[in-house]
């Protein structure tokens, strides 16, 4: 393991096989100008915020310094694919759609970079988008589907339109999302969207995304015609008429009951690997804080921010990883080219940067895809460690570590000298995702998963506001030889290692001593080191009550249920106990206090 770099000022990686390193940033997290309460009962899509108020170094073609093929034999890599989809209409307003498929076809061709582009089927069977394609694409270039239904699938799948009689593409969750049809209907709509594909181009698609896909289609996808790579939306609020929270946050297998789920038994799991989309910011999104998607789209102020895309990439390529970083550049040409015209060639400017630094795979999602199998027979564990501000705040800033198994995801965060536990969420093949079985039908709906502890969900409405309140976290305590307690604030930074899959942080403490934090694929462990030996380290789960999905708790178990699925935490060398705004988990002695997260079958 190499030594550790910084501590104080300067964000510290120690990695036993993995390069370390960092840089700098402006901004914050999510968008809709609501309140809580309204973001439950409206959603907006993503054109009505852009729409809405809201539209507001060196070019290298030089190819990656370490061969694509040494990352894979060396247990870890990180990928980038630049994935960009068509649709061939858009109903709500007038928009030049196929001028951003060319302009994104230039700048991709001047850098030499492998891309995918993936067609909606309205641009496989009508307009200009196939031919050009076939004319434009370097051989590294991939085309695939985008798997969302309009008018013209579901003729020639023959099955009722039941969106807008004027529109041809209905972006309304029953209507644009196999979600909203029967498991026949959507086995159906994926075998002609394979046929007509293949009858294009000759073979069979390796390639399938959308921004809903559900345990049923991907199945059929996955058994039937050997796709290679998945891919589906990041966490959201209410966006596009749908909130997804609490999956895995890159890449992973997923199960057979629930796409946002990986899989923990092989007899469960789907063998195409499942690939998160839009380059998340890691640290602001979650407390939803920005009024916009802050991602790395070129449409959005954060992909338009060059802090924000230097720091994104700094962490993609440098920061500890577990077994891989995955990200995915790009933009639908639904959009419209004005908006992406500043942003998407600085982006390709900067992946050049990178290429030519080396360190990161550029390939095509199929690529991705065959890699990941190639590399691991079920989901790895992964890291995202973000200890700069990503848009380069100074006042408070804040600074975030994601861990993720096919067990759980963790993250720990940092604000200012303050630090806590803000989500973890546990994953389970006997949880199934909701419509699995029945079609949704109506507009606005959430695929949550299984949380110990939603700090986004579980908060009061005044926190949901960015207002002070009863925010929903982990926050570490000593324990006084009197019962009382006194919360742990850090001095200077944390220091994030690596080793196997094992993820730890190092909080040095402003009141003496250090916090270990120590993820593992099953546990997470917490000890003190360097503190008297009187004193005892405390974990206390705070949230709304009635917010929560917690049921009981025992000394060494806490018990959880959601959505009438039962789930449990059990706690080693720790006493849990019941209090007025959560539960106190207290040490026992000097080990480490574990929580086990595994759910068994």
């Amino acid at each position: 393991m190499k030594g550790a770099i910084g501590g104080t000022s300067e964000p510290a990686y120690v990695t036993s096989n993995k390069s370390a390193g960092f840089s700098d940033g402006y901004g914050k997290g999510r968008y809709m100008g609501k309140t809580p309460e309204q973001r439950e009962r409206f959603s907006f899509t993503r054109r009505e915020v852009l729409v809405g108020g809201l539209k507001t170094m060196v070019v290298s073609c030089g190819l990656p310094a370490i061969s694509a093929k040494a990352f894979e034999t060396s247990g870890s890599w990180r990928a980038i694919n630049i994935m960009n989809f068509i649709r061939a209409e858009e109903p709500r307003e007038s928009t030049d759609l196929i001028k951003p498929v060319r302009e994104q076809m230039a700048l991709i061709k001047v850098h030499k970079f492998p891309a995918t582009w993936l067609l909606q089927y309205d641009a496989l069977v009508e307009g200009p988008y196939v031919e050009f394609l076939k004319a434009e694409m370097p051989p590294d270039h991939e085309t695939g589907i985008w798997f969302e239904m309009n008018r013209k699938i579901c003729d020639d799948a023959g099955i009722a339109w039941r969106g807008k009689p004027e529109w041809e593409w209905d972006y309304h969750v029953p209507i644009a999302y196999a979600i909203g049809y029967t498991p026949d209907e959507r086995r159906k709509l994926a075998d002609t969207a394979m046929m007509t594909f293949k009858s294009i181009f000759g073979r069979d698609a390796k390639t399938v995304a959308s921004w809903n896909l559900d345990a049923v289609s991907i199945a059929h996808l996955s058994d039937h015609y050997g796709i290679d790579a998945f891919g589906n939306c990041r966490d959201q609020l209410a966006t596009d008429g749908f909130t997804i929270w609490g999956a895995p946050i890159a890449a992973y297998y997923p199960n057979r009951m629930n796409a946002w789920s990986p899989a923990l038994e092989a007899k469960n799991q789907i063998s195409t690997p499942m690939f998160r989309l839009l380059g998340q910011d890691p640290v602001y999104y979650y407390d939803n804080q920005i009024r916009y998607p802050d991602t790395m789209e070129p449409v959005w102020p954060s992909g338009q921010s060059e802090t924000f895309v230097d720091r994104f990439f700094d962490m993609t390529a440098h920061a500890p990883i577990q077994a891989l970083a995955y990200a995915q550049l790009g933009q639908e040409n639904s959009f419209g080219w004005s908006m992406m015209s500043k942003a998407y060639p600085m982006q390709m400017d900067k992946l050049a940067q990178v290429r030519s630094a080396g360190g990161v795979i550029i390939e095509t999602m199929g690529e991705t895809g065959r890699r990941f199998k190639r590399s691991f027979k079920s989901t790895p564990t992964q890291a995202q460690v973000m200890l700069q501000d990503p848009f380069g705040k100074d006042g408070a800033p804040q600074r975030t570590v994601w861990y993720q198994s096919k067990y759980y995801r963790m993250n720990l965060h940092f604000r200012g000298n303050e630090f806590y536990l803000r989500d973890l969420h546990v994953y389970s093949d006997q949880f199934p995702q909701p419509y699995l079985t029945e079609p949704v039908r109506q507009h606005g709906i959430e695929q949550r998963l299984l949380a110990v502890l939603d700090g986004y969900h579980w908060s009061d409405a005044e926190v949901r506001a960015r207002r002070d309140g009863i925010r929903g976290l982990g926050r570490f305590v000593t324990i006084n030889p009197d019962g009382s307690t006194t919360s742990l604030t850090m001095n200077g930074l944390p220091v994030v290692s690596e080793k196997g899959t094992e993820l730890q942080t190092r909080v040095v403490l402003s009141q003496g001593g250090t916090l270990l934090c120590i993820f593992q694929e099953e546990t997470i462990c917490f000890k003190f080191q360097d503190v008297p030996s009187r004193t005892r380290l405390g974990l206390l789960f705070e949230w709304v009550p009635s917010l929560s999905s917690i049921q009981a708790v025992s000394k060494d178990r806490l018990n959880y249920r959601f959505r009438d699925f039962d789930y449990t935490v059990r706690i080693s060398n720790g006493i849990a106990s019941k209090t007025d705004q959560g539960v106190s988990i207290a040490s026992t002695d000097k080990r480490a206090l574990c929580l086990s997260l595994r759910q068994e079958a």
